[in-house]
C-alpha cells in the first residue's frame, strides 16, 4: 500500500519518481569485502614502500628482502622489456576489475518497497521476504513442502507435492506468490520461477 492510496488519490508521478530514486540510493547494496581487501593490500604495499624510502633517506635502510629484490629488478628494467609490459597489463586488468566490481551492485540484504513518498523509505530483508513468500506458497492446497530462494532480481520456488497433476498446482503457487508480491509492492520487479515435483513414494 502506498501513501497516496491511503489518502485515496493517485500519486504524483514526479513525487513517485523522487521516492523511487531515494529508495534506490538508500538500499543500494555495496561490495564491502572487495573494498576492504583492496584497501588493505594497497596500504600494505604503500606502507612497505614508504618505510623503505624513509629509512634509506635517513641512512639506515631497513633491508626488507622482498622490497630490495623488487627495487633491484625495477631499477634494471626497461619499458620495452616483455616482463614490464606483462606486469603493466596485469596491473591494468586488476585496476579495471576493481572498477567494475565497485560499479556493479552486489547482492543486497534488503528489498526496497514502493511508497511513493521520498521521505518514507521502507525495506524488507531478503530473509523476511523469503519467509512471507514461503508462507504464501504453503497456503496453496496440495503443497507438501516448499523452498524459496530470493536473489537480487529473481525468485525461485521449489515445491514438493503428492498430487498427480502438477500443472494446476504450479499455476496456483505462481498466483499465490504474485499476489503476495503485489501486496508487498517491491520497488523492482522479480523474475519468478516455480518448479513443482512429485514426492517419490
Amino acid at each position: 500500500m502506498t501513501t497516496a492510496d491511503a489518502e485515496g488519490r493517485a500519486p504524483d508521478p514526479g513525487v513517485a519518481e523522487q521516492a523511487r530514486r531515494a529508495a534506490v540510493r538508500a538500499f543500494r547494496p555495496y561490495r564491502m569485502w572487495p573494498t576492504v581487501v583492496a584497501a588493505v593490500l594497497l596500504l600494505a604495499v604503500a606502507g612497505a614502500a614508504a618505510s623503505q624510502v624513509i629509512s634509506a633517506l635517513a641512512g639506515v635502510p631497513l633491508g626488507i628482502p622482498i622490497v630490495d629484490t623488487a627495487a633491484r629488478q625495477v631499477g634494471d628494467a626497461r619499458w620495452d622489456d616483455p616482463e614490464v609490459q606483462v606486469a603493466s597489463a596485469v596491473l591494468a586488468l586488476i585496476g579495471l576489475l576493481l572498477i567494475v566490481v565497485a560499479l556493479l551492485p552486489g547482492e543486497g540484504r534488503w528489498a526496497a518497497l514502493r511508497t511513493d513518498d521520498p521521505d518514507l523509505l521502507v525495506g524488507l530483508s531478503r530473509t523476511a521476504l523469503r519467509r512471507t513468500l514461503t508462507a504464501a506458497v504453503l497456503g496453496a492446497g496440495g503443497v507438501e513442502s516448499a523452498r524459496v530462494v530470493v536473489r537480487r532480481r529473481r525468485i525461485r520456488v521449489r515445491v514438493r507435492t503428492e498430487l498427480a497433476e502438477t500443472e494446476e498446482l504450479r499455476a496456483a503457487v505462481t498466483a499465490a506468490v504474485e499476489e503476495r508480491l503485489a501486496d508487498i509492492a517491491p520497488l523492482r520487479p522479480y523474475r519468478l520461477t516455480v518448479d513443482v515435483r512429485r514426492t517419490q513414494t
